[in-house]
């Protein structure tokens, strides 16, 4: 479980279909990230990171 990825959706008060789409990737990729079943490309959490205005250490490696 990616708890950071999680909590930074939270914070904003999103489902993981609301964010998925605000940032531009599939329902199933977000959740499979939150999850840890997928860790998911570099553009892909570049996208994530700008999203949610974290840095990709903070929401992919800081566990």
């Amino acid at each position: 479980m990616n708890q950071a990825l999680v909590s930074a959706r939270k914070e904003r008060g999103l489902t993981i279909s609301e964010a998925a789409k605000q940032i531009g990737i599939s329902h199933g990729m977000l959740a499979m990230m939150e999850t840890g079943k997928r860790k998911g490309s570099d553009e892909t959490k570049i996208k994530i990171a700008r999203f949610y205005e974290k840095s990709i250490e903070e929401l992919f490696y800081a566990h």
